[in-house]
């Protein structure tokens, strides 16, 4: 199975209810106005995207950029997460970029994609050790995956929408390359 495909099952499974407020979903429904993005610098807007497109790249479906993942994400921080989450957000985005700079002397957008997924990973594995839900990378991956499955592009390119799919079958096989339904 390609880590897309699992991707889109865990996001459907869990979705992001466990770290996000109710309010991440309520803005969904409202028309993304990019004037009133104001919570983050250019350089963390742009480590921000290089991040997110890191964690859902652009292959035969679109990538966490063509989704217009970075903007919704930004919003979603800034009107949405508590002050605490907030900082954990900023402060991860600053660790990005060190750790980047120590392991590879260069920026996080310079290195290379296998460069990105080293570090990423690495990041997630001390997570997972250290045993913390609320560390940078958890909560960032479970922001990048709620809002490009909740996007348009995500809704109807990557996954299959139907508005009446069916009967419920819980034991449906899939075809190889079928799309999931939302």
């Amino acid at each position: 199975m390609e880590r897309r495909e699992i991707l889109k099952m865990m996001a459907l499974t869990f979705g992001a209810s466990v770290a996000l407020p109710e309010s991440a979903f309520a803005k969904l429904g409202e028309p993304l106005d990019a004037t009133k993005l104001k919570f983050f610098t250019p350089e963390q807007r742009a480590l921000v995207a290089a991040i997110s497109e890191t964690i859902i790249p652009k292959t035969d479906t679109p990538g966490a950029i063509d989704a217009g993942v970075p903007a919704w994400l930004e919003l979603i921080v800034q009107d949405c997460l508590e002050p605490g989450n907030q900082k954990i957000i900023t402060d991860g985005l600053v660790e990005v970029e060190k750790r980047s700079t120590d392991q590879f002397s260069k920026a996080y957008a310079k290195l290379t994609v296998q460069e990105q997924i080293q570090l990423l990973t690495a990041m997630e594995q001390e997570s997972k050790k250290a045993g913390t839900t609320t560390a940078f990378i958890r909560q960032f991956k479970d922001l990048v995956k709620f809002t490009y499955v909740n996007s348009e592009v995500g809704g109807t390119q990557a996954l299959e929408w139907i508005l009446v799919p069916g009967r419920w079958d819980p034991a449906m096989d899939l075809k190889p390359g079928q799309k999931v339904y939302v």
